[in-house]
């Protein structure tokens, strides 16, 4: 008769839900205050991140930009009168380029003058030890490359431009600031070679007249600017960017700062081309903002709505310079990410305040998850018939319920094990086969083989030595099979002289039958417990079943064995 499945309400459920519901509300509670209270702190921690993004910002440029001024007055102090020609200075000018280029090599590694006359001289560090020098001391002449291995080193001829450089009609030359000592920022320009920004500072360089004879300059690229901002983390929507006054974006975390025409040219990019809306609104509404300003060199915030009717928080700085430098560097954060992204300290507060909870929920209910634990694994234990676990309930307890769970562990163990050989029983053995012939369509049973041992002559062995000998002997033959078994077989006593080994894992008749051999291989050794005056010799015959081959159900697998282990006895 097939037994009732019997259900019942977990006491956990019944004992803990109500605690857990009023930790839950109690969390949400904090939550909502720790919501309420925070936000405006909040607020003003984001403005004040803000701020200090855009000084980063600020900090980067002139950290970026400061060391153009020192290379250009070390390539030519001011002061230091230029001659006419060139030529009568070029060890002198190698010496100073060398240094110039010495003192900021990233960014600063190319310096170059070019005069009136339409002579021209450059020095571009290629690294520490090597340097290439541009010259043109014939103004109808191309520059000749040549080849520097040291400031004092011997030059080498590399290559002659295939065209006429004329010093004299680049703008770096042409920007010039009528101040002998005044530099300036030319405007910012694509470099064709790099396609990355660049901007060139020069001043002036007058004769030893005093008149106006020539113009150096250095190359500022912007592209480590560029990565700079691009790396900023401001908050999932949020940016920043870097722009002149005009409008012509300089960098910017998620747009490119240049463009490709259809012809294939390289130009700049500006806020109406950057496709970026935060970009473009941000601009229109900080450039009326900063002309307010008196002082040029601001820095300051702004809250606008844009057309989306999104609350867009803004911070500034206006950066400036002698040289003539007009750049804004801004920090656009929308207000949905306030409270997500930017001040994320805020939420860290939070959640370790529900951490803080959480754990001590965890440690409330300690004792009573183990308490109920320990209960339900024994109601399990007990109701548990189709599919009982074989394994025993450890407890630790030392109260009533460990005094119930040790005793149902000990019936468990009297129910499923042999208690002389403390193997499984035939009980264990049908449960075990059970697990194994459950399938359905879709995962049918995986195959595995029975083996059915007899101990031949153990008859004999009881006559001869009587039967607390033969219990012995059974106990030592279990141990000796018990050290062939596989983590996941069994072995089973079902007889007086009797045992079944299940092996599973989908094993194959071959593998079987080895296993079957180191079966009858371990009694060739003579038992310990009728030495020293043994003269009987247990043998063990085994026949093997293969599920499904041999049989679809325990019965028929183990009167399958039962005939191969006949007829493997008959024929030894």
């Amino acid at each position: 008769m097939s037994a009732t499945k019997i259900s019942f309400r977990s006491l956990k459920v019944t004992l803990i839900f109500p605690y857990v519901f009023l930790i839950i509300l109690l969390t949400i509670t904090i939550g909502l205050l720790s919501y309420w209270a925070g936000s405006n702190t909040v607020s003003r921690l984001s403005e004040r991140l803000s701020l200090e993004m855009v000084e980063r910002i600020g900090q980067a440029v002139d950290h970026h930009m400061y060391g153009s001024s020192a290379v250009l007055e070390a390539a030519f102090p001011v002061g230091l009168a230029a001659s006419d020609d060139i030529s009568t200075e070029l060890d002198a000018m190698r010496t100073r380029f060398w240094t110039a280029t010495t003192l900021h090599t990233d960014p600063n590694d190319y310096v170059y003058y070019g005069n009136l006359a339409g002579q021209s001289y450059g020095l571009k560090r290629l690294n520490n030890k090597e340097a290439e020098i541009r010259i043109k001391t014939d103004p109808i002449e191309p520059r000749r490359y040549l080849r520097l291995s040291s400031i004092n080193g011997e030059t080498t001829q590399v290559s002659i431009e295939s065209s006429v450089f004329d010093p004299r009609t680049r703008p770096w030359f042409s920007s010039r600031e009528k101040s002998a000592n005044r530099h300036m920022w030319t405007s910012v320009y694509v470099d064709f070679s790099t396609q990355d920004l660049v901007v060139t500072r020069a001043r002036q360089v007058l004769s030893l007249a005093g008149s106006f004879t020539g113009v150096v300059a250095t190359d500022v690229s912007l592209l480590k600017l560029n990565r700079f901002i691009s790396d900023l983390e401001v908050s999932e929507h949020g940016l920043a960017f870097l722009v002149e006054s005009n409008g012509d974006l300089l960098a910017a975390s998620n747009v490119p700062n240049v463009q490709k025409t259809s012809d294939g040219q390289m130009t700049r990019m500006d806020v109406n081309d950057s496709g970026n809306v935060m970009i473009k609104s941000t601009y229109q509404v900080l450039i009326p903002e900063i002309a307010k300003k008196e002082n040029r060199s601001s820095v300051g915030t702004l809250t606008f709505t844009d057309k989306f009717g999104e609350k867009i928080n803004v911070a500034y700085k206006h950066i400036t310079d002698n040289a003539g430098l007009d750049w804004i560097a801004v920090i656009a954060v929308p207000n949905s990410d306030i409270l997500t992204g930017v001040t994320q300290q805020v939420y860290m507060v939070l959640i370790l305040g529900i951490v803080a909870v959480v754990l001590a929920m965890l440690l409330g209910l300690m004792i009573l998850m183990r308490f109920t634990r320990d209960i339900t694994s024994m109601a399990h234990a007990v109701m548990e018939r189709g599919e009982p676990e074989l394994s025993n309930i450890t407890l630790q307890r030392t109260d009533e319920i460990g005094v119930l769970a040790r005793s149902l562990m000990e019936m468990r163990r009297d129910l499923l094990t042999d208690s002389l050989t403390n193997t499984a029983n035939r009980a264990a053995l049908e449960l075990f086969v059970s697990k194994l012939l459950k399938s359905d369509d879709q995962c049918p049973a995986p195959s595995f083989a029975l083996l059915f041992i007899d101990l031949d002559n153990f008859k004999q062995l009881n006559d001869k030595y009587g039967h607390d000998k033969g219990d012995e002997a059974l106990i030592e033959v279990a141990q000796r099979f018990a050290m062939l078994m596989r983590p996941h077989d069994l072995l089973a006593r079902i007889g007086g002289d009797e045992f079944v080994v299940v092996l599973t894992d989908n094993i194959s008749l071959p593998s079987a039958e080895i296993i079957k051999d180191r079966f009858e291989t371990s009694l060739t050794q003579p038992l310990g417990c009728l030495l020293p005056n043994n003269t009987l010799q247990l043998h063990a015959s085994v026949g093997v079943a293969i599920y499904p081959d041999d049989g679809r159900d325990l019965k028929s697998l183990i009167k399958a064995a039962d005939m191969k282990m006949y007829k493997a006895k008959s024929d030894r």
